[in-house]
């Protein structure tokens, strides 16, 4: 056997040992990546309980907006063993105005996560004019819903996208009269803009 294969052999179980030894920091990333991009692929794929794009589900001509919610059984997937709601019934009329009042945590914005089917109750039933909102096609029955939180989340885009978030296709009729209703025209009005190809509101400047 020549010197040179001799030399090759040595410098090769010196070599990988070290390579290896230099390579196992390199495994433990890899190994988290994997356990990571398996979490995420899982999310990717899982089916909601409440898909907020499924088509199926009624549609009514018109929505008067009587509001039931008959012996509710709520608790919130995270805590579910703090119950929300133990046999919670409320009633509002439609053209009613009601007021919920009461101290944090104790249900408030909960009522009106599960009017929007946000959540589900464990039992009992929420109603919009006498209709199960399990029944309804949800991004329909949203679609009739506004909503203003007290934690008003704004998006990176313009004032006119922004109101128009809330319904697909919105024209620019329907954003400016949601400004209007919302005694907000007035005030956008006087921010510096860029004007599109409508000459309405494509603001750079965000509320």
């Amino acid at each position: 056997m020549h010197a040179s294969t001799h030399l090759h052999k040595i410098l090769y179980w010196y070599m990988c040992p070290r390579s290896l030894g230099q390579a196992s920091p390199s495994m433990n990333a890899f190994a988290e990546g994997q356990a990571a991009a398996y979490k995420m692929f899982q999310t990717i794929e899982r089916k909601p309980e409440i898909d907020a794009y499924d088509t199926n589900g009624k549609r009514l001509e018109d929505i008067h907006g009587e509001i039931h919610l008959r012996d509710v059984y709520f608790s919130y997937p995270a805590r579910p063993e703090e119950l929300i709601f133990n046999g919670f019934s409320l009633h509002i009329a439609s053209g009613t105005t009601a007021a919920l009042v009461g101290q944090s945590g104790s249900g408030k914005s909960t009522v009106i996560s599960l009017i929007e089917r946000f959540y589900d109750p464990q039992a009992g039933e929420v109603l919009i004019d006498g209709t199960n909102v399990k029944e309804f096609e949800l991004r329909w029955i949203r679609g009739k819903i506004g909503l203003v939180s007290q934690e008003p989340v704004l998006f990176a885009s313009s004032i006119k996208d922004n109101i128009a978030y809330g319904k697909d296709g919105a024209t620019v009729e329907e954003i400016r009269g949601a400004a209007e209703l919302a005694n907000a025209a007035k005030f956008i009005d006087k921010l510096p803009r860029v004007l599109d190809s409508s000459h309405f509101y494509y603001f750079k400047v965000i509320l």
